[in-house]
């Protein structure tokens, strides 16, 4: 598994999410570097990472525990926050601190769960998928910001990005919409018991920010902070606040 490592002081995981890259990322780094050692990873078939397989979060978790260290704080963001909270309830005595933006801990409708997207949504989207992969990456950028002239610019960056010049691989896309489908952690949520900071945007189409209050609400030693105009992307759109979370909760 590809991982990028920069910056000096208190080790930080960061995980993106699907369809994207550990480069999603890199603006925000520039913030962190300076007082963290970042460990920032490129999920399987995506950014420079291979395939693995079995490609099953299990095995996931695995793979990511054998490249970074025994004692970290982790910044999980989408499919990424469920990784990392995956992640701490396999290796409880590793992490310090969890952060999870604009995360879930089930990201589909299902009985006594209303904040996931309907499983029509779901099932078309992965339809498009298989149909065309570009075209559907391009219309899931637009579900994650607003339609006005900053978020033009932030698709255009994106599509650039994990498009033009680093686009994941077809099956990494399709086996990581698997992982989003099955994963259900509503059970486990209450066995999360480090300091974890819930970030996400009022406007998120993407993930409910009343899962982000649900959340809050089963995690014991939890904080949670809500964008009251952003969407699914806080860290980017809101960067500098973000950051400054992040430095206060996490600490030296």
């Amino acid at each position: 598994m590809h991982i990028k490592i920069t910056g000096k002081g208190r080790p930080i995981v960061l995980i993106h999410g699907w369809g994207m890259s550990g480069k999603i990322w890199e603006e925000f780094s520039k913030l962190m570097k300076n007082e963290n050692k970042l460990y920032i990873i490129d999920l399987p078939g995506m950014g420079k990472s291979k395939l693995i397989k079995p490609y099953k979060i299990n095995n996931l978790i695995n793979k990511i525990h054998e490249v970074i260290p025994e004692k970290v704080a982790i910044i999980g963001w989408s499919l990424g926050g469920q990784i990392a909270m995956k992640y701490y309830l396999k290796y409880p005595n590793t992490v310090s601190h969890l952060v999870c933006i604009s995360s879930t801990p089930c990201f589909i409708n299902k009985s006594g769960w209303e904040f996931g997207v309907s499983i029509n949504f779901f099932l078309k989207f992965k339809k498009n998928l298989l149909e065309n992969s570009q075209k559907t990456l391009k219309k899931f950028f637009k579900l994650q910001i607003q339609d006005n002239e900053a978020g033009k610019k932030i698709i255009k960056k994106l599509e650039n990005y994990f498009i033009d010049e680093q686009p994941p691989t077809k099956e990494g896309l399709e086996k990581s919409l698997k992982i989003l489908e099955d994963i259900d952690m509503r059970n486990d949520i209450k066995n999360i018991n480090i300091p974890t900071l819930i970030i996400s945007g009022r406007q998120d189409e993407i993930t409910n920010h009343k899962a982000s209050i649900w959340m809050k609400s089963k995690i014991k030693k939890s904080k949670i902070f809500i964008f009251d105009m952003t969407g699914h992307i806080p860290f980017i759109q809101n960067q500098k606040k973000c950051f400054e979370l992040i430095k206060k909760f996490v600490g030296p």
